[in-house]
C-alpha cells in the first residue's frame, strides 16, 4: 500500500488547511476512497486542493512545517 495526501486550501473544501492521508494501492484507488467520504462538488474535480504521493508530499512546506513542529513538542 502507498500513502496519498489530499490537501486543503483556505475555504470551500471539507477542511480549512491540513490534509487527509489515504492508504491505497494506487492513485485511482486513493481518489475513489477519498470521494467516498468527500464527494466532488463539481463532477470530475476532487474536493481538495492537491493530491501528493508520499515522496512528493515530504518535499512540501506543509509537511516540513508540521514535521518541525511535531519534533519540537
Amino acid at each position: 500500500m502507498r500513502t496519498f495526501y489530499f490537501t486543503y486550501g483556505s475555504s470551500g473544501q471539507p477542511f480549512i488547511g491540513g490534509w487527509t492521508e489515504v492508504n491505497a494501492p494506487n492513485y485511482g484507488a486513493a481518489c475513489a476512497a477519498f470521494r467516498a467520504y468527500h464527494p466532488d462538488k463539481t463532477e470530475g474535480l476532487l474536493n481538495c486542493s492537491s493530491v501528493y504521493d508520499e515522496e512528493h508530499f515530504k518535499q512540501t512546506e506543509m509537511y516540513r512545517s508540521f514535521h518541525s513542529f511535531s519534533e519540537s513538542t
